[in-house]
C-alpha cells in the first residue's frame, strides 16, 4: 500500500474554465492550465486573471489543485514582458508553477520567493544528475521526458532525494522530436512550437524523391498500407499504473489542453478508477480501456517506457483519428422524486436513441431517451439547438453526469 501522504496524483489537462470543472468532478486531483501568454498550447482557449481566480477557487473547494504553465522557451521580448505578467496573478497565485527556462525560474522567484516550481518536461530531463542540480535550485518536482523507460525512470528514483517528486506523462499526444523540441512547425509554417504554437506538421504525409529525378515524387512506403515516418502513437499506460506506482512516480499526467471537455471528464475518470483500484489492491478493469477507447485518439501505445526509441518507432501506420462517442449532453440539475434531469445540449439526440450515461467513479451505463421536454417542459422530438436547456425523465442521474453515444 502507498502511505497516504505520498499518493500520486492525477493531474488533467485544464484548457478552459469549463474543461477545469469537468477534470476536477471526473477526479483530478490537480490541473494545470495556461494563462493566455507562457505556456505551451497557445491553440487552447487558456485563461484570464479573473477566469485564474475563479478557477482556482473551484479546484480548492473540491481539495484540488491548479499549477500554471510558464514553460516556453522564451525570446528577448518574451522575457521583457514577464514582470507584467507576474503581477497580472498576484492576487491568485496557483499551487505551482511549470517552468522550463532558467531565466523565467529566475524572475519568478524575485516576484513570488515562495512559489512552488515543477520543472516542465520541456527542460528534457533525463537523469539522476540533472535532477539533483534542479533540486538544489529549489524545483521540488521534474517532468521527466517522455523518451524514459521505465527501468530508466526507477534509477533516478533511486538516486535522488526522497522529497523530490517526479511526474510523467500516462495518456495523450507524443511528439517525434525529443520531449517537444522541433522546429518543424518554424519551418513549414512560421508557427513557432517552442513558443506553445505548433502547428503538428508531424502529423501529415510526407513523401521522397532521387536527387536528380525530381519529377518523380514516392509516398514513402514501408508496407502496402503505407507510413507516416514522423506521426507518433498517442501515450495510454490506463493498465499499467500499478507499474508506475511501483517505481516510484508522484504525479500522473494526461495530455491534452486542447481536447474536448468530454475528453478531459472521460480520461481523468478512467485513470482515477485506475489509480484507485491501484490503491487499494483490486486488479485492472479491463473496462477502463474501452473507456479511453471512447474519446478522439490515434492508435494507442505505451510510449517508451518499455522500449526504447531505438527497439521501437513508435509511429501510427495509420495517421487517423479514431473518433470520440457523441457528447450530447451534461445535466445540470436532477429531481429525485420526479426523476426530471435538467440538461444543456451539446450534440443533438432523438427520443428513442439508445445513449450512454456517465458518472464519475464509473464506467457508465446505457440509457434510452424515453422523454423529452423543453424547458417549458413541453414534450419534444429531439434537442436539435445548440446550448438548449431541455429536461429528461431518467432514473438515478447526478448533477455532472455527461450523456454521450453509444
Amino acid at each position: 500500500m502507498v502511505d497516504s501522504a505520498r499518493k500520486p496524483e492525477i493531474l488533467s489537462p485544464a484548457g478552459n474554465p469549463e474543461k477545469l470543472r469537468f477534470a476536477v468532478d471526473y477526479g483530478a486531483d490537480a490541473v494545470y492550465l495556461g494563462m493566455k501568454k507562457y505556456g505551451m498550447r497557445s491553440a487552447s482557449e487558456n485563461f484570464s486573471p479573473e477566469e485564474l481566480a475563479q478557477g482556482i477557487a473551484y479546484a480548492h473547494a473540491r481539495g484540488a489543485k491548479v499549477y500554471v504553465t510558464a514553460n516556453v522557451m522564451p525570446r528577448q521580448s518574451d522575457v521583457a514582458e514577464l514582470p507584467a505578467f507576474f503581477d497580472s496573478i498576484r492576487e491568485t497565485l496557483p499551487d505551482a508553477f511549470i517552468v522550463s527556462d532558467p531565466g523565467i525560474m529566475d524572475l519568478l522567484r524575485q516576484s513570488f520567493p515562495d512559489a512552488p516550481i515543477h520543472l516542465s518536461t520541456q527542460t528534457s530531463t533525463v537523469n539522476a544528475a540533472t535532477c539533483r542540480f534542479w533540486y538544489r535550485q529549489g524545483v521540488r518536482r521534474i517532468v521527466l521526458a517522455r523518451e524514459l523507460s521505465l527501468a530508466e525512470i526507477r534509477s533516478i528514483r533511486s538516486e535522488i532525494p526522497d522529497d523530490l517528486e517526479l511526474e510523467t506523462f500516462v495518456h495523450g499526444a507524443m511528439c517525434v522530436s525529443y520531449s517537444g523540441r522541433c522546429l518543424l512547425s518554424n519551418y513549414y509554417t512560421g508557427r513557432n512550437a517552442n513558443e506553445g504554437k505548433c502547428a503538428q506538421p508531424c502529423r501529415w504525409k510526407y513523401y521522397v524523391k532521387e536527387e536528380k529525378r525530381g519529377e518523380d515524387i514516392l509516398t514513402a512506403e514501408q508496407t502496402e498500407e503505407g507510413t507516416y515516418l514522423f506521426s507518433s502513437k498517442d501515450l495510454r499506460m490506463v493498465d499499467h499504473l500499478a507499474e508506475l506506482v511501483e517505481a516510484g512516480i508522484s504525479c500522473f499526467k494526461i495530455e491534452g489542453r486542447v481536447k474536448s471537455a468530454y475528453y478531459t471528464a472521460a480520461v481523468t475518470n478512467a485513470y482515477r478508477m485506475a489509480l484507485d483500484d491501484v490503491l487499494a489492491g483490486r486488479p485492472f478493469n479491463p473496462a477502463l480501456l474501452a473507456e479511453t477507447e471512447s474519446v478522439s485518439h490515434r492508435e494507442y501505445g505505451t510510449g517508451y517506457f518499455f522500449a526504447s526509441p531505438m527497439e521501437q518507432a513508435n509511429i501510427v501506420s495509420d495517421n487517423l483519428y479514431l473518433k470520440d462517442r457523441a457528447f450530447l449532453a451534461v445535466v445540470r440539475r436532477y429531481d429525485p422524486e420526479t426523476k426530471l434531469a435538467e440538461c444543456e445540449q451539446y450534440n443533438k439526440m432523438l427520443l428513442g436513441d439508445r445513449a450512454n450515461l456517465l458518472s464519475p467513479g464509473t464506467t457508465g451505463r446505457d440509457i434510452t431517451i424515453g422523454e423529452l421536454f423543453d424547458a417549458e417542459m413541453q414534450p419534444i422530438e429531439d434537442t436539435r439547438h445548440p446550448r438548449m436547456t431541455f429536461f429528461l425523465r431518467i432514473d438515478g442521474a447526478k448533477p455532472g453526469d455527461l450523456i454521450r453515444g453509444l
